[in-house]
């Protein structure tokens, strides 16, 4: 099709769209579209049956209630575009740029095309474009669209319906996926981590090497699936929250909230002074919380997300806070003693706008920690501010001190064979 025939016809959509005269309703079925610069175009409400619009630029184009029944994006860049309640249908989106995009009450679900003159004989065919109606009864069962290998970060999926749908290796970090149909569908391989997936219906879907680290199922139907080859660390789902106390439960799903959003809904995890011994959070991203003067002491927090928290003043005796990421962490005048933190990360936080920190990079503070009779093997403590701490009886194999002034912390007791110590 020719641009300018194209625009005459788009013309006369947006007049139909504001009920001008002269308007007509786009119908651009069929078309062959692929490669088009459609950069922000007005495409609400367009037929686009079957039509062909692989590796098409759509960046913030309105797709809004568009008929993109069983049509073909594989490749376009559809970054930020509003697709929001179009019909996606047996479409087919292989590696696709959908990330910020609005698809809220789309329809993935499966379909496929009907020739209404199949059955017609050779010559009395008519030349027209033929009907497309959906022929549910010819297609698989899982037969949803194909989005294998797209990127849908930060994409709203709210409501869609993805039943049966390919999502097999797709990016949907940060998406919100809430109430979305995903039955059925293949999301092996797909990464999930911190997606909210609250009220969703993930009933028989496949899951194989899917990420879900901290994703959040609060009220998503799941009963049946296998997570057994997934990583569900640090998820909301009620098989591991359920031992949390509701107020927990709850404080922890609205700091994902924040996590996910950027800042723009939910509230960063307030757990100061929190009574919570011998507490599960293992996994658990708690980046940024507040959890000062928390009796933490014997809790789990094996792979837990804790940059730039504040634990000062903690009681985190006998805590696991193995393989922990702890980059810019305060534990200021916390007691760890007896805890195991074999291989955490507490080198220095690089911050990009994150909440109201100013400064460009911050230090872990460790100073008047009581870190003793600790395991601290093969721990990063590089840049850490280490006034007063205290490493009595500990074991720092391997420990990472370098970029620090160990000066005024204390050593007596402790096996520091082989760490790396500074100048």
């Amino acid at each position: 099709m020719y641009e300018n025939e194209l625009k005459e016809i788009l013309d006369k959509h947006a007049k139909w769209l504001h009920k001008q005269p002269g308007g007509e309703r786009a119908d651009l079925s069929k078309q062959k579209l692929c490669g088009m610069d459609m950069r922000g175009w007005l495409l609400q409400s367009v037929r686009l049956t079957g039509a062909d619009l692989s590796n098409a630029n759509l960046i913030g184009a309105n797709l809004s209630y568009a008929d993109l029944f069983v049509a073909k994006l594989d490749g376009a860049n559809l970054e930020s575009a509003n697709m929001a309640r179009a019909d996606l249908r047996g479409a087919s989106l292989v590696n696709v740029n959908l990330d910020h995009a609005d698809l809220k009450q789309a329809d993935f679900r499966g379909g496929s095309f009907f020739n209404a003159q199949e059955n017609v004989p050779e010559g009395k065919r008519r030349s027209t474009v033929a009907d497309f109606v959906e022929a549910a009864a010819k297609a698989p069962v899982n037969n949803g669209a194909d989005l294998s290998g797209s990127s849908l970060r930060s994409t709203s999926l709210v409501g869609a319906q993805l039943a049966g749908a390919n999502l097999s290796s797709v990016n949907l970090t940060r998406a919100n996926l809430d109430g979305a149909n995903l039955a059925r569908a293949i999301l092996s391989g797909a990464n999930l981590a911190l997606a909210s997936l609250k009220g969703a219906n993930l009933e028989s879907a496949l899951v194989n090497q899917t990420n879900f680290r901290h994703a959040d199922f609060e009220g998503a139907m799941i009963d049946d699936i296998d997570f057994s080859a997934s990583d569900l660390r640090g998820a909301m789902h009620d098989q591991i929250t359920i031992h949390l106390p509701t107020k927990i439960r709850l404080t922890i799903s609205q700091h994902l909230t924040c996590l996910r959003s950027g800042g723009k809904d939910g509230q960063i995890a307030d757990l100061s002074r929190a009574i919570l011994p011998n507490v599960n959070l293992s996994g658990f991203n708690l980046m940024g919380a507040n959890i000062a003067g928390a009796d933490l002491s014997g809790a789990d927090l094996s792979d837990s997300i804790l940059s730039l928290a504040d634990l000062s003043w903690c009681k985190l005796r006998g805590c696991k806070l193995r393989a922990a990421t702890m980059h810019g962490i305060d534990l200021q005048d916390a007691d760890l003693n007896a805890a195991n933190l074999y291989g955490a990360d507490l080198d220095e936080a690089i911050i990009d706008g994150w909440q109201n920190f100013t400064e460009q990079r911050r230090s872990s503070r460790l100073d008047r920690g009581k870190f003793t009779n600790c395991n601290l093997q093969g721990a990063n403590l590089r840049h850490a501010s280490l006034d007063g701490t205290d490493f009595s009886g500990s074991d720092l194999r391997l420990t990472n001190f370098l970029h620090t002034n160990i000066d005024s912390a204390n050593f007596s007791n402790s096996n520091y064979q082989e760490a790396l110590l500074p100048d």
